[in-house]
C-alpha cells in the first residue's frame, strides 16, 4: 500500500511556492518604485538635478538587479573566479 501511495505522489502535481515568491518580488519592486519617486519628488522641490539623475540611475540598478539576481549573481560569480 505504501508503494501505491508511492506512486500517487510521484505523479501528482504538488503545488509550488512560485506563486509566493513572484508576490514578493513584485512588492520588492514596487517598494523600489515608490523610494525612487520620493526621492526624486524631494529633490525636484529643491532644484537639484544631479541628484534626481542619480536617484534613477541607482534606482534603475537596484531594480534591475532584483529582477535579474540569477544573472547578476552569475556575473559576480565569473567576476570573483577571474580574480
Amino acid at each position: 500500500m505504501e508503494f501505491m501511495n508511492a506512486i500517487v505522489l510521484a505523479n501528482a502535481s504538488l503545488p509550488t511556492l512560485d506563486g509566493i515568491e513572484n508576490w514578493g518580488l513584485q512588492v520588492i519592486q514596487q517598494a523600489i518604485l515608490l523610494i525612487v519617486v520620493f526621492l526624486v519628488t524631494k529633490h525636484l522641490a529643491k532644484f537639484k538635478v544631479g541628484a534626481i539623475i542619480i536617484s534613477c540611475v541607482v534606482g534603475g540598478a537596484v531594480y534591475f538587479v532584483v529582477r535579474n539576481w540569477s544573472t547578476v549573481s552569475g556575473w559576480v560569480e565569473a567576476f570573483i573566479n577571474t580574480l
